[in-house]
């Protein structure tokens, strides 16, 4: 069967209420209708020996430039990095499992940094599918990327409100009708820059554009310093997470939600005296170990 046939015989099948067709992946996906690019982001996924940035390490950077215009459409991929470095230790054998990087793949392998360095320049904005997961990763191995804004695919869009009951990134591309082989680098985003060029399901709004106003919008970060031990659950139930470094309750909220946090913090957390920290949290920071 030639790709003409089997485009036929897809659409014969999409056009039918009992069925829903997966197209593999394109390899260089644009959304339809995008402008001139305005902007340059930078797509980036690693991974890692584990979970702890401060003791594990980056096995795979990979990175995709691509343009986006006025409107946060996709105007199209541009150039990628993909590369494999030597973390100085075994690779657990469930990191193995998942991406099939082996100890002799990276063995003597490292990152560019100059290499990094000259596609970050021409970046405006970062990105990642769990930016608080890469931002850390990625600071601690290469300090610039500290100076950039970045956003979060993942949480940045309100895939929720949309009627998406995951924020995974495979399960998004599978609702946008995609499928590919996940856990990879590359591959992740080449994914994530695909699944942001798509127009939300009842929004109609593109995935991109309501990244990029999530993004612009500043936070405020409430740091429940002082806190009774007995009002540990009230905080919990609030969205408050444990910080064990600073030994804190943290959340962060809207700019224009922030007095009425203070205003709950007042009454249930310091009745009897005492206040949250309080900082204004912007792109830059966001995401970022500094930030906490």
């Amino acid at each position: 069967m030639d790709q003409t046939d089997a485009e036929r015989y897809a659409e014969a099948l999409a056009a039918h209420p009992d069925y829903r067709v997966l197209r593999r992946l394109p390899e260089r996906p644009a959304s339809d209708g995008a402008g001139e690019p305005v902007r340059t982001g930078l797509y980036v996924d690693v991974e890692t020996t584990g979970v702890d940035p401060e003791h594990d390490r980056v096995i795979e950077l990979a990175m995709v430039l691509f343009g986006y215009d006025a409107q946060g459409r996709i105007t199209g991929t541009m150039d990628r990095f993909d590369q494999l470095e030597d973390p100085g230790r075994p690779i657990p054998p469930e990191v193995v499992a998942l991406t099939g990087i082996r100890d002799e793949d990276v063995h003597g392998r490292a990152i560019d940094d100059r290499a990094v360095a000259a596609l970050v320049e021409r970046a405006h904005l970062v990105v990642a599918h769990n930016a608080a997961f890469d931002r850390a990763f990625l600071e601690a191995r290469l300090p610039l990327f500290a100076d950039l804004p970045w956003a979060c695919s993942a949480h940045d869009v309100g895939w929720g409100d949309e009627g998406m009951e995951s924020r995974k990134l495979e399960w998004l591309a599978y609702r946008f009708g995609v499928f590919y082989e996940g856990h990879r680098a590359e591959v992740d985003c080449v994914a994530g820059v695909h699944v942001l060029a798509q127009p939300l399901p009842r929004s109609g709004t593109i995935a991109m554009n309501a990244l990029l106003d999530a993004a612009r919008r500043r936070t405020v970060r409430f740091a429940a310093v002082g806190a009774p031990f007995e009002t540990k659950d009230l905080l919990k139930a609030r969205g408050y997470r444990w910080r064990p470094r600073r030994k804190v309750w943290v959340r962060s909220v809207p700019e224009q939600e922030a007095d009425v946090e203070r205003a709950w913090l007042r009454e249930r957390i310091y009745a009897g005296g005492g206040a949250a920290e309080e900082r204004f949290v912007t792109a830059y920071e966001r995401y970022s170990k500094r930030a906490e």
